[in-house]
C-alpha cells in the first residue's frame, strides 16, 4: 500500500459532561440507603436520574445505561467501554435505539467505582433513565450525508449541554425524547419523539439561511402519536428558545396524576395543535429571560467536541489495487457501503446481531477506527454501528478486518437486521423474551431462511420486535412488527406476539403498523415468511411491500394466519410452551416498570 500523509487525528479527550462528585454522592446515597436513612422509592429515583435500572428478578443488581450523544464515540472512549465491560459486567455492551451502551448484572455497590472509569474517557450515564431528557439522537451521517442540507450535530451538542443537569429538566412528568435529522430521509426518526428538528434552509435577500423544521408531541408506546409540525423554519437563533420553550411547557403542563397520560403527546392532544403551538411561541419569546448569560454556543470549541472531520485532508490515501474478485465483498460494498459527500471517502455500516458485541470486539473496532475513520464510530437507531471518512481505497483492507471479526455481513439495510429491544431477559415491563426471538429471527434470515434475508426485492424492509406493547423495539415503524403479549391456550399459557404491518417513518412523518394477529412466540419465523410470499404473490409489477399493504389493507391478512392461533397441547408439544431461549414452561411475570417512575 502507497505511503500518503493521510494520518489519524486523534480525538481529543472531552471530559466536559463530568461531575467527579457526583460520584461521592452516589456512595453517600448506597450507604444511607443500606443503613434505612433514606427510603428505598427515594435511593430509586435517585439513581434512575443517574442512568442506573433496575434488572428483572434481582435485587440491587442493575443495568447501567451510558449516554452517547448524537452517537458517538472515540476510539479511546470504544476502549473504555471494553475496560468497563470486563471488570464490572458480564462482558456485554449492547446497543440501543436510541445510540446509547447498556452494561447488564451490576451489583449496586459497584455502581460508583463503574461510573468513575467511564468518566476517565468522558462518558455518564447521567439523566440516561428517569423523568428526565433523555440521550439526544442524531443521524449517524451527519456531516458526511450526500443528502443532508447541513451538520446537525454542532446543534445536538448544544442541545445536549444545555439541558444536562440543567435544574428545568431534573423532574419531568415523564420522560423526554429529542432527535435531529440533517435530511429528509429522516434516519434520526424525528416524527416518534417529543421533539425532532429537521434542518431546512431558506432563501433571503439572494442567499440561503439556516433554520429547521421543528415537530412535538411524538411517541410510540401503548398510544403512539406522530409528532406535529409546529414551525416550518425555526431559525438558528429561535432553535434553543424553542426548545426550552417546549420543556417548559412539558414541564408545566405534563399529567403528573396519571403516569400512562403524561408524555408531551397528551398535552398536545389535549390543548390543540393551534393553541399549543401558539404556547410554543409565546413561551419562546420570554425564554431568554431565563438565560442571563445564553445559551452555548454551536460552535463548540474543538477540545469539547473533537471535529475531526474540519481536519481531514482534501485527498484520499491510495491503496490496494489487487482486489480479488469476491463475490461476498462486493455484496458488502452493495449493502453497507455509502458514497460521502466528500469525494474519495465513503461511510460503513457494520450489521451487529441484536446490538450485542463483547468487550474483545470493542477493542478491535477501536482499533480499526484507527486504522481507517479517523478514531471515531456512531452509533445508530436499528441498533447498528457506521464507520466513516473511510478512503475508498482501504475499503477492502477494512472488509477484511471485518470479517475475521465475524463482522462484515453485508445485510444492514436487509431483512435479516432485526431490531429488538432486551426483552424479559432483563426488563420488568417486558412480558416475552425478545431479545432472544430477535437474535432467532436474525439467525434465521442469515440460514434457513437466507431466500428472505438476502432477496434484493424486499431489500430496506425492516422487522422490529418489542417484549411488550411500550415499544421500546420500535415495532410500530417496522414492516413488520411483533410486541410480546400471553394468551392461555388448552389451559396454560403460552407467550405470544401481537403481529403489526405497514410501519414506516421519514421526513417528520409516521405511518404506524396495523395490529393483523396474535400468534404464538413459536410460530413467529413462520409468520414471517407467510407475510413475505403473501406479499410476492399478490404483488403488481413494480409495487413495492407498502404499496401492496396500503393497496390491499392490513385487515385482508388476518383470515390467513388462522393456522398459527394455536398450539398443540402441552403434552403433545412441550416446545410450544417455552419462550426464546428458555428450558421451562412459560409463566407470565410483570414487574414494576422503573421507565416511568
Amino acid at each position: 500500500m502507497a505511503t500518503t500523509s493521510y494520518e489519524l487525528v486523534e480525538p481529543k479527550l472531552d471530559t466536559s459532561l463530568i461531575v467527579p462528585e457526583e460520584f461521592d454522592q452516589f456512595r453517600h446515597m448506597i450507604r444511607d440507603y443500606r443503613s434505612g436513612k433514606i427510603e428505598p422509592d427515594l435511593f430509586r429515583r435517585y439513581r434512575l436520574q443517574n442512568g442506573i435500572y433496575g434488572i428483572r428478578n434481582e435485587v440491587d443488581v442493575h443495568m447501567i445505561r451510558v449516554k452517547i450523544p448524537f452517537g458517538r464515540m472515540t476510539a479511546l472512549q470504544l476502549e473504555g467501554l471494553a475496560d468497563v465491560m470486563e471488570n464490572f459486567s458480564d462482558g456485554r455492551g449492547h446497543i440501543t435505539t436510541r445510540q446509547d451502551i447498556q452494561f447488564y448484572w451490576i451489583p449496586i455497590e459497584r455502581v460508583p467505582d463503574m461510573l468513575t472509569e467511564l468518566a476517565k474517557v468522558g462518558l455518564t450515564s447521567r439523566e440516561a433513565c428517569g423523568n428526565t431528557v433523555r440521550n439526544v439522537t442524531a443521524d449517524p451521517l451527519a456531516g458526511v450525508a450526500a443528502d443532508e442540507v447541513f451538520d446537525v450535530r454542532p446543534y445536538a451538542n448544544t442541545i445536549v449541554r444545555f439541558l444536562l443537569r440543567n435544574p428545568l429538566a431534573q423532574n419531568f412528568p415523564r420522560k423526554f425524547k429529542i432527535a435531529l435529522s440533517g435530511s429528509d430521509a429522516d434516519r434520526a426518526l424525528t416524527a416518534m419523539h417529543d421533539l425532532g428538528v429537521i434542518a431546512t434552509l431558506k432563501e433571503e435577500n439572494g442567499r440561503y439561511v439556516r433554520g429547521f423544521r421543528v415537530y412535538v408531541g411524538g411517541g410510540l408506546g401503548s398510544s403512539p402519536r406522530a409528532a406535529i409540525l409546529i414551525e416550518d423554519f425555526t431559525t438558528e437563533e429561535n432553535l434553543m428558545p424553542t426548545v426550552e420553550a417546549a420543556v417548559r411547557i412539558f414541564d408545566r403542563h405534563g399529567n403528573r396524576q396519571n403516569r400512562s397520560k403524561a408524555r408531551i403527546k397528551f398535552v398536545v392532544e389535549q390543548m390543540g395543535v393551534d393553541a399549543f403551538r401558539a404556547l410554543v411561541i409565546k413561551e419562546r419569546n420570554i425564554a431568554g429571560l431565563f438565560q442571563p448569560t445564553g445559551y452555548p454556543s454551536f460552535d463548540a470549541p474543538e477540545d469539547q467536541i473533537g471535529w475531526v472531520d474540519r481536519q481531514l485532508p482534501i485527498a484520499p490515501p491510495d491503496g490496494r489495487t489487487n482486489i480479488p474478485d469476491d463475490h461476498q465483498y462486493q455484496r458488502w460494498l452493495a449493502d453497507n457501503v455509502l458514497k460521502q459527500k466528500q469525494a474519495g471517502f465513503a461511510a460503513v455500516k457494520v450489521a451487529i446481531p441484536g446490538g450485542d458485541l463483547w468487550s474483545p470486539q470493542y477493542r478491535r473496532l477501536a482499533d480499526i477506527s484507527r486504522r481507517f475513520a479517523q478514531g471515531e464510530v456512531f452509533t445508530t437507531v436499528d441498533q447498528n454501528l457506521f464507520f466513516r471518512w473511510v478512503p475508498e481505497s482501504q475499503l477492502y483492507d477494512l472488509y477484511l478486518e471485518l470479517r475475521e471479526m465475524g463482522l462484515s455481513e453485508s445485510g444492514a439495510a436487509r431483512l435479516w437486521n432485526v431490531v429488538g429491544c432486551p426483552g424479559a431477559d432483563t426488563c420488568n415491563l417486558a412480558i416475552t423474551t425478545s431479545h432472544q426471538l430477535t437474535l432467532e429471527l436474525s439467525k434465521r434470515l442469515r440460514g434457513d431462511m437466507v431466500e428472505l434475508g438476502f432477496a434484493e426485492d424486499l431489500k430496506g424492509l425492516d422487522i422490529k420486535v418489542s417484549g411488550c406493547p411500550n415499544s421500546c423495539g420500535q415495532h410500530h415503524l417496522a414492516a413488520i412488527g411483533f410486541y410480546g403479549g400471553a394468551r392461555r391456550l388448552h389451559g396454560e399459557q403460552v407467550p405470544h406476539y401481537m403481529m403489526m404491518v405497514g410501519g414506516r417513518t421519514g421526513n417528520g412523518t409516521a405511518v404506524f403498523g396495523t395490529p393483523v394477529i396474535s400468534i404464538p412466540a413459536k410460530l413467529i419465523p413462520e409468520a414471517v415468511q407467510r407475510v413475505i410470499g403473501f406479499y410476492r404473490e399478490q404483488r403488481t409489477e413494480g409495487e413495492t411491500y407498502y404499496q401492496w399493504i396500503d393497496r390491499i389493507g392490513p385487515a385482508s391478512l388476518k383470515d390467513k394466519f388462522n393456522d398459527l392461533r394455536d398450539v398443540p397441547e402441552l403434552a403433545a408439544a412441550p416446545e410450544a410452551y417455552k419462550d426464546w431461549g428458555q428450558d421451562m414452561q412459560f409463566k407470565l411475570q410483570v414487574g414494576e416498570g422503573e421507565c416511568a417512575v
